[in-house]
C-alpha cells in the first residue's frame, strides 16, 4: 500500500482559481455581454432614488452621473480590493463576497473588466469618497467631508465595452424607467410605441399597462428597479402591453426569478387588462374607424374567453345605422336587437347605407372578421337590409346612370361656361349672413352619416356651386350666385331653413342628418 502524499495544499493557489472564476460568473455570467454594464449603473442610480440620469459615451469610455445616494464607502472600498491583483487572495475573496451580499453587481462587472481607468466619485450623508483606478497601479479610496447634495459620478474607460451595442441596450432597458434618463442629451424614455392610451396598474401589481393598436399577442416586460429585465407572453389573454416592475432589495437580478415571482401575479394583470380595454371602449364611439374596428375586435376576444362577462357586452363599440342615426352599440344591444328571429341586417363597411330601406332596426356595420366573431359569441346570423329601390336592380341602376350622366353633362356645360378658377375668399371678408351659411354647411357636413362634402367656402363669381377634387370633395360657393344668396338671406332669419338650403346647394346629391329632416317636416 502506498503511503498517502503529505504533501501541502496550497491554499493560496486555490483562492486565486477561485477568485478569478468567481469574478467572471458574476461579471459576466449574469450579464448578456460587458455592453450590460452602462445599464447596470444606471439601475443602481434608480434604486439608489436618483430623479435623474446622464450617461455621456465616448470611444471605450463611458461616465454616468446621477443625484441619487452615493455608493457606500465600503463597497468602493471591496472593489478597490478586487480591482488591485497584489491584494491578498482571502482579502479579495471576501471582498467579492461582500459585494455580491450588497447586489453591487455593477462594480463586480467592472472588476471583471480590467478597465483600463476608472473613478467612482460618490457624496453619501456628508462624506465624498472617490475610488481612482489605473491599470499597471494600486487603485486606492479618499474620503472626506463634504455637505453637497448626494450623487454619484462613475467614469469607466476599458476596450471590452462596444458603444454602439451598449447604447442599444441601454435604450431598451430604460423604456420604461419612470425616472429620465438622458443618453448623450437625449431622453431613452420612449415608453409604449403605438398603443391606446396607457395608464397605471393598480395593486398587487406596479408599473403601466396599454392596449396596441395592432398583435395578437399578450406581452409583459419584467423590471426590476426601472430597467427591463425579462419579458414573458401571457397566453389566454385579450392582446395588451404592460411592463411590471418587480424589484425590491431581495429580488435579485435575474429574468428567470423575475418571471417565477410575475407567475402568480398573471390573473390579476389579466383582469386589470380586460379593465382597461373595457374603459378604452366606452370612448370608442368618438375614435377614428379604424381605431374603432380594433377595440371593436379586441372586445369580442375577451368575449369570446368569457372574461368578466358583463362588462364587456356593456361596451357600446360597434358599429351600427337606422333611419335616424349612426351610432355605437352594445353586445348586448345586439343581441337583444337579433332576438326576435335570430338575426341582424348588416352591411360591409364599403356599402352604402343610403341605398338600402332603413328602419328603426339597427343594422350592423361590420367586416367578416368581425361578423364570424360576433356569431360565435352571440349566436346569431346575418342578412342583408332591403334596398331601397324595390322597382329591380337593373333598373334602378339605369336610372342612377342616367341621372348620373344628366349631372355630370350638366356640370361640363356649366365649366365651359365658366372656365376661369374661382378665387376663394377668406372668411374673415364676408358679411355675417354668408359666414353663418358656411357655419351651418361645415356644421351639418361633419355631422352628416355620409361625408359626400368635406369642407364648404366662398368664391368670387356667380357661376354654379361647384365640387372641387378631395375624399371627400370641398363644396364651392359662389357669392353673386342667385341660389347662394337666397340660401343666406332664409338662414339668417330661421336656421330651420337648413334643411332645404342644403338640398338645394348640394343638388340632392348629399343628405343632411335626417333629424333636420324630421324638423323640417314637423315644422319646428
Amino acid at each position: 500500500m502506498s503511503e498517502p502524499n503529505n504533501a501541502s495544499i496550497d491554499i493560496g493557489g486555490l483562492l486565486t482559481i477561485d477568485v478569478a472564476s468567481e469574478l467572471r460568473k458574476l461579471s459576466l455570467a449574469q450579464l448578456q455581454g460587458p455592453w450590460q454594464i452602462p445599464a447596470e449603473l444606471v439601475r443602481r442610480a434608480i434604486r439608489d432614488s436618483a430623479t435623474t440620469v446622464h450617461v455621456t459615451t465616448a470611444r471605450q469610455r463611458f461616465e454616468v452621473t446621477d443625484n441619487g445616494r452615493g455608493v457606500e464607502v465600503a463597497q468602493l472600498q471591496w472593489t478597490a480590493v478586487l480591482l488591485d491583483v497584489r491584494r491578498d487572495n482571502e482579502e479579495r475573496h471576501r471582498a467579492l463576497t461582500a459585494l455580491e451580499s450588497a447586489g453591487a453587481l455593477a462594480l463586480l462587472a467592472i472588476a471583471g473588466l480590467s478597465p483600463k481607468q476608472l473613478k467612482v466619485s460618490s457624496v453619501r450623508a456628508g462624506v465624498r469618497a472617490t475610488l481612482t483606478f489605473q491599470a499597471g497601479r494600486a487603485p486606492w479610496v479618499a474620503t472626506e467631508a463634504d455637505a453637497s447634495a448626494d450623487e454619484t459620478h462613475v467614469v469607466l474607460t476599458t476596450k471590452a465595452i462596444e458603444r454602439k451595442r451598449a447604447i442599444e441596450w441601454l435604450t431598451g432597458a430604460v423604456r420604461f424607467s419612470r425616472v429620465p434618463v438622458l443618453v448623450d442629451g437625449k431622453s431613452m424614455n420612449a415608453g409604449f410605441l403605438d398603443t391606446f392610451g396607457p395608464e397605471p396598474l393598480h395593486q398587487p401589481l406596479r408599473g403601466q399597462i396599454a392596449i396596441p393598436a395592432s398583435g395578437d399577442t399578450a406581452h409583459t416586460w419584467l423590471l426590476e428597479h426601472g430597467l427591463v429585465t425579462g419579458h414573458v407572453a401571457v397566453p389566454d389573454a385579450p392582446c395588451f402591453e404592460a411592463a411590471v416592475e418587480l424589484g425590491s432589495h431581495s429580488t435579485e437580478l435575474s429574468a428567470a426569478r423575475l418571471r417565477e415571482k410575475m407567475e402568480p401575479l398573471v390573473p390579476a394583470l389579466i383582469d386589470q387588462a380586460v379593465g382597461h380595454l373595457v374603459r378604452l371602449g366606452r370612448s370608442a364611439p368618438s375614435m377614428p374607424e379604424p381605431a374603432r374596428v380594433r377595440i371593436a375586435r379586441l372586445l369580442l376576444l375577451t368575449a369570446r374567453k368569457q372574461l368578466r362577462t358583463k362588462a364587456v357586452h356593456a361596451v357600446p363599440a360597434f358599429r351600427v345605422v337606422d333611419a335616424d342615426s349612426d351610432r355605437c352599440v352594445s353586445l348586448s344591444s345586439l343581441r337583444e336587437a337579433a332576438a326576435a328571429d335570430g338575426s341582424l341586417p348588416a352591411l360591409y363597411s364599403t356599402q352604402r347605407p343610403d341605398r338600402f330601406a332603413l328602419g328603426s332596426v339597427p343594422v350592423l356595420i361590420a367586416d367578416e372578421g368581425e361578423r364570424s366573431l360576433l356569431a360565435e359569441v352571440l349566436g346569431i346570423r346575418f342578412r342583408p337590409p332591403e334596398v331601397r329601390d324595390n322597382a329591380g336592380p337593373l333598373a334602378a341602376a339605369w336610372r342612377r346612370f342616367v341621372v348620373g350622366t344628366g349631372r355630370m353633362l350638366a356640370g361640363l356645360a356649366e365649366v365651359i361656361r365658366h372656365p376661369m378658377r374661382p378665387v376663394l375668399i377668406d372668411d374673415a371678408a364676408l358679411h355675417a349672413t354668408e359666414v353663418s351659411l358656411l357655419e351651418a354647411m361645415r356644421r351639418h357636413a361633419a355631422r352628416g352619416r355620409h361625408r359626400v362634402v368635406g369642407d364648404v367656402r366662398m368664391c368670387d363669381g356667380a357661376g354654379p356651386v361647384r365640387r372641387r377634387p378631395g375624399n371627400p370633395p370641398r363644396l364651392l360657393l359662389p357669392r353673386s350666385n342667385p341660389t347662394v344668396i337666397a340660401a343666406a338671406r332664409a338662414l339668417a332669419q330661421d336656421s330651420a331653413w337648413i334643411y332645404p338650403v342644403w338640398l338645394a346647394l348640394t343638388n340632392g346629391e348629399s343628405l343632411p342628418p335626417a333629424t333636420l329632416r324630421g324638423r323640417w317636416v314637423a315644422g319646428e
